[in-house]
C-alpha cells in the first residue's frame, strides 16, 4: 500500500492526477496572488490523553485565501516547535508561514498537539512524545479528508496534502512520513498504552497519508527509515544549530542527553544515496530556527519551500534561486559560508575541502578542542583522510571554524 501511495504521490506531483488541474502560469501557488487571508480559530479536530493521562482537546487555526473561488485547494498542515514541552499554534514562525502560503493560494492549518514528556528525560519518554505528536498530526490530516467527504467546509483537495513543521514540529512531520511501519517503531513504544501508528486522536476511517514533507530544522530517529519509494521532502537547517543536530549527533533536552538523531543534512545526503527526491538548503553560520526572528531568513524560507511545493504540483517556479547564504546573521557576517565548503558529511573516510580564498592549514579537533589532525595545504582544494577516526569533530581552516564533521 505504501508503494502504491508513493506512486499516486508521484502522479499528483507530476500534474497527471490532480482532482483539479493546476494552472502553472497564473501565479497562484508560486507568488502571493491574494492580498490577505481569512482565519478560522480554535477548530477542534480531535482529543486524546496526554503524558499524564489527562484528556486533551486538540485544536487548530485554519488560514484560507480571502475571497478565493477555487473549489479544491492544496492543504499544508504546519506543526509548531518547542521541544515537545512548550509552544502553540500561535507561534510566530508557523503563523507567518500560514499567512504567506495562504496568500499563495493554499489552505493552511496550524495545529496544537499534545505536549509534555514524562520525567526522567530519556530516550524512551522523549520518543513517546514524538509518537503522540505524530498521532495528533495524523488526526488533523484525517479531519480535513473527512470534511472534504462530508461538509466540505474548507474546500481542500484531499489528494494534495502536505505536512511541515519547525524544530519539534519538523520531527513530527518527518516521523509521520518515514516512521511508517511497525518494524521501524522503537522498541520502547508501547502501542497498547499509546495506540497504534494511526493513533486514537480522532477521525478514524480516513487516510493520514501526505504527498510531501517540509522539514525546518528537524531530525529523524533513524535515516534508514527512509526508502526510495517514500514521499519527497525539502529541508532547511542551520549548520551551527546547537539545539537540533545539523547532521548526526546526540540531541539534548534541558541539558539531558536523549538520543542520537539524524539531522536534515544527514537526511538529505542519505536520501540522495537511495534515490529519494529531496531539496536541501543550509543556513550557513546560523543557529536554530533563524527564520523565527529574522524577516530575511523567513523570506528565504518561504521562497525555498514554495518552490519545492510548486514543483510537486508539476510546475516550474518563476523564482528559481532563493536568496543565497551570504546575508548577515544575528551573530555577524557569515564569511565562512562563501570561503569554505567540504563534503561529504557525514563521511566514512575522505572529505574534500574547497575554498574561494587560499588557506594554509586545515585542523580537525575533537569536541574538547584537542587537535586530532593537522595538514598544511598549498591550494584551494584538498582532501583529508579520516578513515581512522570515528565520531564528531570540528574542522578549522586557518584557525577559523568551518563546521562539524561526522565520521561514521
Amino acid at each position: 500500500m505504501k508503494k502504491l501511495y508513493s506512486l499516486l504521490s508521484l502522479l499528483i506531483a507530476s500534474g497527471l492526477m490532480n482532482a483539479q488541474s493546476v494552472d502553472c502560469f497564473s501565479g497562484r501557488f508560486d507568488t502571493e496572488v491574494f492580498a490577505t487571508y481569512d482565519l478560522t480559530s480554535n477548530v477542534t479536530y480531535g482529543a486524546n490523553a496526554d503524558y499524564n493521562g489527562t484528556n486533551t482537546v486538540l485544536t487548530m487555526d485554519i488560514y484560507q485565501p480571502h475571497a478565493d473561488t477555487m473549489v479544491q485547494r492544496p492543504l499544508i498542515i504546519w506543526v509548531h516547535g518547542g521541544s515537545f514541552l512548550s509552544g502553540t499554534k500561535n507561534d510566530l514562525d508557523v503563523t507567518t508561514l500560514c499567512q504567506h502560503f495562504a496568500k499563495r493560494g493554499y489552505v493552511c492549518a496550524s495545529i496544537n498537539y499534545r505536549l509534555g514528556i514524562s520525567f526522567p528525560y530519556n530516550q524512551a519518554n522523549a520518543t513517546n512524545a514524538v509518537y503522540r505528536s505524530v498521532q495528533d498530526l495524523k488526526a488533523a490530516i484525517r479531519f480535513f479528508r473527512k470534511d472534504a467527504a462530508t461538509a466540505n467546509t474548507y474546500t481542500i483537495d484531499p489528494t494534495i496534502i502536505y505536512a511541515g513543521g519547525s524544530s519539534a514540529g519538523a520531527f513530527a512531520a518527518l516521523h509521520l512520513a518515514y516512521m511508517d511501519n511497525y518494524a521501524e517503531l522503537p522498541t520502547t513504544i508501547d502501542t497498547t498504552a499509546l495506540g497504534n501508528l494511526d493513533g486514537n486522536s480522532g477521525n478514524p476511517g480516513y487516510s493520514s497519508n501526505v504527498n510531501a514533507i517540509v522539514d525546518l530544522c528537524g531530525a529523524l530517529g533513524n535515516k534508514t527509515w527512509m526508502h526510495s519509494t517514500d514521499i519527497p521532502f525539502c529541508a532547511m537547517h542551520g549548520d551551527h544549530d546547537n539545539t537540533v543536530p545539523y547532521a548526526t549527533d546526540v540531541i539534548k533536552l534541558l541539558g539531558f542527553p536523549i538520543m542520537t538523531v539524524d539531522g536534515s543534512y544527514s537526511l538529505a545526503h542519505y536520501a540522495d544515496s537511495i534515490g529519494l527526491y529531496n531539496q536541501f538548503y543550509t543556513f550557513f553560520g546560523s543557529d536554530h530556527v533563524p527564520y523565527y526572528s529574522s524577516a530575511t531568513f523567513m523570506d528565504t524560507t518561504v521562497r525555498f519551500v514554495s518552490n519545492f511545493l510548486f514543483r510537486q504540483l508539476g510546475c516550474t517556479p518563476s523564482d528559481l534561486n532563493p536568496l543565497p547564504n551570504t546575508f548577515n546573521t544575528t551573530s555577524g557576517i557569515n564569511e565562512l559560508a562563501s570561503e569554505y565548503y567540504f563534503y561529504p558529511n557525514p563521511t566514512s573516510g575522505v572529505i574534500r575541502v574547497k575554498s574561494q580564498k587560499s588557506f594554509t592549514t586545515l585542523t580537525l579537533t575533537d569536541l574538547q578542542g584537542r587537535i586530532v589532525l593537522s595538514k598544511k595545504v598549498e591550494s584551494n582544494e584538498t582532501e583529508l583522510n579520516l578513515s581512522e577516526l570515528k565520531g564528531l569533530y570540528i574542522l578549522l581552516g586557518d584557525k577559523k571554524v568551518i563546521g562539524k564533521v561526522v565520521v561514521n
